[in-house]
């Protein structure tokens, strides 16, 4: 489905649904200001006006359909609780909330949330971790400069790094190959690259995640 739902639209909330709206994926805003969904009704799947934080109304905007919602507000304690406590009620994957402070995170743990602190995690980053999938070992350092490490499509094997090129075609760099129990962190350009490897990338986020759906797909 790849399809996200943002609740709450203060700084942290625009911040992530800005991040995810830069990455292509579907978004379903959700607010009690309808002044701030007109803001970002152009950038999102479809906008949601609640006056209550109730499992019926985030039923009726769709947040069932979601893979992962984002709570971002954490003021009110109450609804900062019953928000993702609703979300995972309604079968949503993965529920991450905006917290306030450490007793605050831990009940969203229980409860079954990822707990985050905007002071430390930012929207952006927070998003462009997001992304990673379970086939996909990604360190985000920065926006510009990130790690990955993949299972290389077969169609790649038998071809060396120069005849693969991918530092031109798809802006990543191969900085390890991994066979096994065996690390190969010395890469030249007659390096051949062997069925069932792994390799270790390095790039702009956007480059990782772009290049992550040529390997899955098995385009040169």
């Amino acid at each position: 489905k790849d399809n996200y739902g943002v609740i709450g639209l203060g700084r942290f909330g625009l911040a992530v649904l800005q991040a995810l709206h830069d990455f292509g994926k579907n978004i379903i805003a959700i607010d009690k200001d309808s002044d701030r969904l007109e803001e970002v009704a152009p950038f999102v799947s479809s906008v949601y006006l609640i006056k209550s934080i109730s499992k019926e109304a985030f039923e009726e905007a769709g947040i069932g359909d979601c893979d992962t919602v984002i709570v971002g507000f954490s003021s009110d304690v109450g609804s900062s609780v019953l928000a993702p406590m609703n979300c995972i009620e309604l079968g949503v994957d993965r529920v991450i909330s905006k917290t306030r402070d450490n007793e605050h995170g831990k009940i969203l743990e229980k409860l079954g949330a990822q707990a985050v602190f905007p002071e430390e995690d930012s929207g952006k980053r927070i998003v462009m971790n997001l992304i990673c999938n379970a086939n996909l070992d990604m360190l985000v350092l920065s926006s510009d400069f990130s790690i990955i490490s993949i299972d290389m499509n077969p169609i790649f094997a038998g071809k060396t790094i120069l005849e693969l090129n991918w530092r031109r075609k798809h802006n990543v760099n191969v900085i390890a190959v991994m066979n096994g129990s065996k690390t190969n962190a010395t890469i030249t350009p007659d390096l051949v690259l062997e069925a069932g490897c792994r390799v270790v990338l390095s790039g702009a986020v956007e480059s990782l995640e772009a290049f992550r759906k040529i390997n899955s797909e098995g385009e040169a």
